[in-house]
């Protein structure tokens, strides 16, 4: 397959240097090209985003917010009937786009992600991903073949979504800085019985980073673990994963913050759908190993 396909690419990039123009450079060489690409820059101070760039790629200027406000400007703002958010320090296949858009068009409300693999590592790859504690935090999974998957989760640095069911159901939700959007959407798209799919043909490659290039905010990241936390959660398990994040130290300026960001009655996140207990015991058995350790008791 080649030429352009009716997908738009949204990189939301703040301080991102050379790896932006690295990754819009393998995006426009593959011979499968999506018809847009969309650059929401985040506030940047570096240069980064002002290119020069061929007339497929838009640039959108945004204030500083983070990840979650910029890539559902650009989903706003996308002209094509389908999306792939893709982080500003990837590299793509050539190959790479027509195994994500066959599986949105084999399941059109679906969430896909592709094998992703470890810039320093190349032959390391994930594809789709569990929750392994209290705070979030994930594992990739390994890819099984190379069918399409079922899995708990799809990771934020590339997934691919149909832009009327993402934009229906309110894009990312309330997330500040970076951190937890994809596992409060991946979430939220479960709860509402809609299928999380990995896609182990379709190959990306990210650079994982030990220390980004800008400032991380701790409490930013606390407020985003305790948002999702109470979209989601209940009972003990809520109440583990608040006592994980009270040991840190932004923990009362955190909490503070995200009941009062919340929208009223967005307590529990999608209202009749499926119970987040249901979720866990299929995809995040032991990430709450104390409330297992009270349930076998």
């Amino acid at each position: 397959m080649s030429g352009d396909l009716p997908v738009a690419v949204v990189i939301s990039s703040f301080e991102e240097g050379a790896a932006l123009a690295a990754t819009v450079a393998s995006l426009l060489a593959a011979p499968a090209r999506p018809a847009e690409v969309l650059i929401v820059d985040d506030g940047s101070t570096d240069g980064s985003t002002a290119g020069p760039w061929p007339p497929s790629v838009r640039v959108l200027q945004r204030a500083h917010a983070g990840i979650a406000p910029a890539r559902n400007a650009g989903a706003l703002a996308a002209a094509q009937p389908l999306l792939v958010f893709l982080d500003a320090h990837c590299t793509v296949d050539p190959g790479w786009l027509a195994p994500l858009v066959a599986a949105l068009e084999r399941h059109p409300d679906a969430i896909a992600g592709p094998a992703v693999h470890d810039e320093r590592e190349p032959a390391r790859a994930g594809c789709g991903a569990h929750l392994v504690d209290p705070l979030f935090t994930y594992r990739w999974n390994r890819p099984a073949g190379d069918a399409l998957q079922a899995v708990g989760l799809v990771p934020g640095g590339c997934l691919a979504v149909a832009r009327e069911p993402f934009l229906a159901t309110g894009g990312f939700g309330p997330f500040r800085e970076f951190g937890l959007e994809d596992v409060d959407l991946s979430l939220c798209w479960w709860r509402m019985g809609r299928p999380l799919l990995g896609v182990p043909r379709s190959h990306v490659t990210h650079r994982f980073r030990v220390q980004p290039p800008y400032r991380p905010d701790l409490q930013a990241w606390v407020e985003n673990v305790l948002t999702t936390a109470l979209r989601h959660l209940s009972g003990a398990h809520l109440a583990e994963t608040v006592r994980c994040c009270a040991r840190l130290g932004t923990f009362n300026a955190a909490i503070a913050a995200a009941l009062a960001r919340l929208p009223e009655g967005d307590r529990q996140a999608v209202a009749g759908g499926r119970a987040c207990e249901e979720y866990l015991r299929e995809w995040a058995e032991q990430a709450w190993p104390v409330v297992q350790d009270q349930s076998v008791g």
